[in-house]
């Protein structure tokens, strides 16, 4: 076999092509494999490996044309193949979708089978019988079918475009099969597959650059030759004009290659500024806070973690939920939204509990999106004509925001993507992610520190208690002893002043009692004890006191709530003097706006919660909410424990101490109890037992590891160290 000279050029030419794409096809695919961000994207790399393969083909196609062959069947029918699947694969890397959906077979597959049969038996059989020419115009019917079914889902092109495309190719290659000018309906399905490729090249790319230039305009040239060929009336084709398509085959190659190399340098471009946007956007997340922010629950308190992420994040709008007292949600930062989507969220997070929200996240109502962000359908937390779904507000971007133990917080919700058509990665997401996590944690941060802060106050006063204790208890019993003798006297006026002294012997001497409970444990015997129970007797202890002063009593135990080991006498104790002091708040609240208080109950996996709040004022000061004495507000406006606000002492208990003992109780079964405000209004007292107390207090020491709710962190909490 000799080789034309006029075609080494173009082989030599080629072959480098080739050579090039191999080596950026193996090169894109050690970076993917090596976990490296490759220059395109995995699609991309299909395409190229589709280039690479048709430009084997074209190669194939040249050295089969060359002068020295014998022509034997089986080698044109080669050559004819290659000629038809060279241009055919560059169009399936720009038309990658399937023809049969079960099972899924691609369009160059369906559409490639009756082309190699036509090749093959033109081939081998130049001048084919009645039964050959009915097989080749069958293969010409099923090109047409599935070119036609092509076009008319193809989205790159306009279908009337691709339908006229078929048309007029299909409807020639039929007449010429008819006629039997075989090799004629070869050139002009090739001059058809490439037409339609350089269409679709303009249509896939959009944009004007030396790489789509170059490949348009080689497609075309090369599409030329079939589509002359009837103009010269069966003369035969100039010889420089079949060496000027090769070189239109060399110009369309290096186009591609400037294609993949321009996409390369897209890609890479596009790299940077997602590296450079990301490191920007996590420095204004960095200089949000500091570590010892405690961040509290105010209606405003994350208004600018949501006013930066509006600003450098994919989204312009964002919100934050935290969990309050009532292990509700409440809206604590909103940035880039109106009014009335506000409001409208805002009753949403009320309505929703952390079950909930856990729930809709583990089922098909949320998809995975990147990192841990998910698209949440709204509609399974609305209501029946819920305000959101009027406005159409129906889908958002969702991610927890969760304690470094994994504990759910809050819900960072953002919306309003931009550049909805790029999808979201984890670049994108990478910086929001490390946000709330610093959140959960700074958060976590400011519980520990408050709890060791009370921690260490009440040991000390828990040690003074002792001392004071020890120093008064020896004379108040002679005062309390002389007072009992003047009490039993017969002086009228005597006896009466004795009274009085005894009756204030006796509170010092309650005093003293409660005192005693910081400095040591009490060593009652603890037994299995139904919350449930304590929460119905302490609601028929104080009900007579509640509705006498117009306030209304409501309670949510669940029917399985299981047994602490407590005392039951001091848990009553407990429950009764939150319930009182709650009630002592309630008298400033005017009667004719209601008065309520609720006890609610949740078991958790190793505690049980419970949660007496009202809608009266809240906390001066949460955090000494439980210090012994302390009286936040002034004389005018009551004393007391720092929730009530009623100027007489509590039933039964010592005055100023309400709340103290109730903590000294509660941590000495193991337990933790905080002080919260509500928003928008109200307060509250939440307590926590474990399930088992007595293994919890062994191990107190400062460790929080009874499964501690959420809301105990909620707006302004203090929560007691155990």
């Amino acid at each position: 076999m000799t080789v034309d000279l006029y075609q080494t050029p173009a082989l030599l030419l080629l072959a480098a092509a080739v050579a090039i794409f191999v080596g950026l096809w193996l090169q894109g695919t050690s970076l993917a494999a090596h976990g490296a961000p490759p220059g395109v994207a995995p699609g991309a790399r299909r395409r190229q490996l589709l280039w690479l393969v048709g430009w084997l083909l074209a190669i194939e196609r040249l050295v089969l044309q060359s002068p020295g062959w014998t022509n034997p069947g089986w080698h044109r029918a080669i050559s004819f193949s290659s000629m038809l699947l060279a241009p055919l694969m560059f169009l399936a890397s720009l038309a990658p979708q399937y023809i049969l959906r079960k099972p899924r077979i691609p369009f160059v597959v369906v559409f490639g089978l009756p082309l190699i049969v036509y090749c093959s038996l033109v081939g081998v059989n130049p001048s084919p019988g009645a039964v050959g020419r009915v097989v080749l115009l069958a293969c010409v019917a099923a090109g047409i079918a599935v070119t036609t079914r092509w076009a008319w889902d193809e989205v790159l092109l306009p279908t009337w475009v691709s339908l006229s495309i078929v048309a007029l190719v299909g409807a020639a290659a039929g007449w010429q099969t008819a006629l039997a000018h075989y090799e004629q309906v070869i050139g002009l399905t090739q001059s058809g597959v490439l037409v339609m490729t350089a269409l679709l090249f303009v249509s896939a790319f959009r944009r004007l650059s030396g790489g789509l230039l170059f490949t348009v305009g080689g497609l075309m040239l090369w599409a030329l030759p079939p589509l002359v060929q009837p103009l010269l009336h069966d003369e035969a084709m100039p010889v420089g004009f079949g060496r000027a398509v090769n070189l239109a085959k060399v110009i369309a190659a290096v186009g591609m290659i400037v294609l993949v190399l321009e996409e390369e340098i897209a890609a890479n471009l596009a790299a940077r500024q997602r590296d450079r946007h990301t490191r920007q956007e996590m420095e204004r997340y960095t200089a949000l806070y500091v570590m010892d922010n405690s961040f509290d629950e105010e209606a405003t308190a994350y208004d600018d973690v949501c006013e930066a992420i509006a600003d450098v994040s994919r989204f312009s709008q964002a919100l934050i939920f935290m969990q309050s007292a009532e292990g509700k949600f409440m809206l604590a930062g909103r940035a880039g939204i109106g009014r009335s989507l506000e409001v409208a969220l805002e009753g949403l997070g009320r309505r929703t509990t952390a079950t909930m929200v856990e729930r809709v996240a583990q089922g098909e109502q949320c998809t995975p999106v990147a990192g841990s962000m998910r698209l949440m359908e709204l509609a399974a937390l609305m209501e029946p004509g819920d305000d959101l779904e009027q406005m159409k507000f129906q889908r958002a971007y969702v991610m927890g925001i969760r304690t470094p133990e994994g504990k759910l917080q809050g819900v960072l919700m953002a919306s309003g993507l931009r550049d909805p058509e790029t999808p979201l990665t984890i670049e994108d997401v990478l910086p929001l992610e490390l946000l709330v996590a610093r959140i959960g944690a700074a958060r976590q941060h400011a519980e520990m520190a408050r709890r060791v802060t009370q921690a260490e106050r009440l040991a000390g006063l828990g040690q003074l208690a002792g001392g004071v204790a020890h120093e008064l208890n020896n004379p108040l019993q002679a005062v309390t002893g002389f007072a009992e003798l003047l009490v039993d006297g017969e002086e009228t006026a005597a006896r009466r002043h004795a009274e009085v002294i005894l009756s204030e012997a006796r509170r010092m001497k309650q005093i003293i009692d409660s005192l005693l409970r910081f400095r040591s444990a009490s060593v009652a015997e603890r037994l299995p004890v139904s919350i449930g129970d304590l929460v119905s007797e302490t609601a028929r202890l104080v009900r007579p006191e509640l509705q006498s002063a117009h306030i209304e009593l409501g309670m949510k135990v669940p029917p399985e709530v299981p047994a602490i080991r407590a005392d039951a006498e001091q848990m009553r104790q407990v429950f009764v003097q939150v319930v009182r002091s709650a009630a002592e708040t309630l008298v400033r609240v005017p009667a004719e706006d209601g008065r309520h208080i609720s006890i609610e109950v949740e078991h958790l996996p190793r505690a049980v919660h419970v949660v007496v709040s009202h809608n009266g004022p809240g906390f001066t000061s949460p955090a000494r909410a439980f210090d012994p004495f302390f009286k936040p507000l002034s004389p005018r406006e009551g004393g007391g424990d720092g929730w009530s606000q009623g100027e007489d002492s509590l039933k039964g208990s010592a005055q100023g101490l309400g709340l103290s003992v109730c903590y000294a109780i509660v941590r000495e079964h193991g337990g933790a109890i905080s002080a919260v405000n509500l928003h928008p209004g109200g307060a509250a007292v939440v307590i926590e037992l474990p399930l088992d107390a007595e293994k919890t207090a062994e191990k107190r020491g400062g460790r929080d590891d009874s499964g501690r709710h959420p809301a105990i962190v909620a707006d302004g909490g203090q929560t007691a160290a155990r």
